[in-house]
């Protein structure tokens, strides 16, 4: 008989994590554990960040006893022909493993790369589920260069078609990374408006997944913990851009990925999509800009956690919180308000018509329509 205060609950979380400032230079042991030295290392990377520091060059030398394939044709927000085309050059290449270094955009489309090119069909075919994954992909190391998509920890990949006005999504346990290096030095090129938006992204991840109707103890723990980071550190990460507080939002994202692997992001991102594909608005601006007004539609629900949430955030009660994080974003450079994004009053049926309502769903108070357009109008 089940007792009514013990919780049921399943964890699981495949991708080992090695971090530490300058554990990139592990890449090539990592490499050669996974598939042997000498194998074929597909690279997916940014277009030119790595290689104006000379971390490409660094990282190209270090696997000299392999044979590598560059590929850096990445777009920001991926789209499915963008992967089917990198899927093409891993296989004409005869990669036995793929590597990401990069942000949120190059991790996405080399997880794609990496289990479309053990497949038949397109990226497209998989993301409206036109075909299903029969078996595991290529071993897959990620390595970020921002903090925040934390891709590097996931099961999933985000794609993208803004002409269409369409969002994808492909994943499942057969995609997750196997490492996940996570350096923080790696960060420290990050923008003032990068470091806010990716950080903003894994934060509001981190409440998404506390208040989840799946949510469960270790989530819990790890959310508490990420939230408490980012709420010392992102302002600091963003507007000084030390190392020690990068170094603290860059584990904070990785924790954040794990984390909502099991209790998934859900209302915010459900808005955020819409956001990005109507109006162009960054992921973690786009994300952001609803989570304290979700936040006050679910604190009530999950009272009996709040106590915690508070002390996270340094704050006493709901308004202090919901302060707290118009301040965060304020300081860093991110709007608070969505007029202050553009956007007006006609706006919010848009946004409304085009959420993914089963994004919704895991919120821990049911929303109907007209309490989403009245939470949309309050924040406008």
């Amino acid at each position: 008989m089940q007792d009514q205060f013990v919780p049921n609950f399943a964890w699981h979380h495949p991708t080992r994590i090695v971090y530490g400032i300058g554990k990139l230079r592990d890449l090539p042991t990592e490499v050669g554990n996974l598939t042997g030295h000498g194998s074929s290392v597909f690279l997916v990377t940014g277009r030119s960040s790595l290689q104006a520091r000379g971390i490409l060059q660094n990282v190209l030398e270090g696997l000299s006893e392999f044979e590598v394939t560059v590929y850096n044709d990445v777009r920001p927000f991926p789209s499915p022909a963008n992967v089917d085309s990198a899927v093409e050059e891993c296989k004409a290449a005869s990669a036995d493993i793929v590597v990401a270094i990069g942000g949120g955009s190059a991790m996405d489309l080399a997880k794609a790369v990496a289990i479309l090119a053990v497949h038949e069909g397109t990226a497209l075919e998989y993301a409206t589920r036109q075909r299903e994954f029969q078996r595991k992909g290529l071993p897959f190391i990620a390595a970020p260069t921002t903090s925040g998509s934390s891709s590097e920890v996931t099961s999933g990949s985000a794609l993208w078609d803004l002409e269409g006005k369409k969002h994808y999504g492909i994943g499942g346990p057969m995609m997750f990374p196997e490492v996940a290096i996570v350096d923080p030095d790696l960060t420290m090129s990050m923008s003032t408006s990068l470091a806010a938006n990716t950080g903003m992204d894994a934060f509001t991840s981190a409440f998404e997944s506390y208040w989840n109707r799946d949510s469960q103890p270790i989530s819990d723990a790890l959310d508490i913990d990420v939230i408490r980071a980012f709420a010392t550190n992102l302002e600091r990460s963003a507007i000084q851009g030390d190392m020690e507080s990068r170094a603290a939002c860059a584990l904070a994202a990785s924790m954040s990925g794990a984390a909502y692997s099991n209790s998934r992001p859900n209302a915010c991102h459900a808005i955020g999509g819409p956001l990005t594909l109507y109006w162009g608005i960054e992921h973690g601006q786009a994300v952001g800009i609803t989570l304290g007004g979700f936040l006050r539609h679910a604190a009530p629900a999950i009272a009996h956690k709040t106590d915690a949430l508070w002390n996270a955030l340094g704050v006493s009660d709901l308004d202090a919180a919901v302060e707290r994080i118009r301040q965060i974003m304020s300081r860093c450079g991110l709007e608070t308000t969505l007029s202050g994004l553009g956007l007006a009053e006609r706006d919010i049926d848009t946004i409304v018509e085009n959420t993914i309502w089963s994004r919704i769903d895991p919120l821990p108070e049911q929303m109907d329509r007209s309490q989403l357009r009245a939470m949309l109008a309050s924040i406008l």
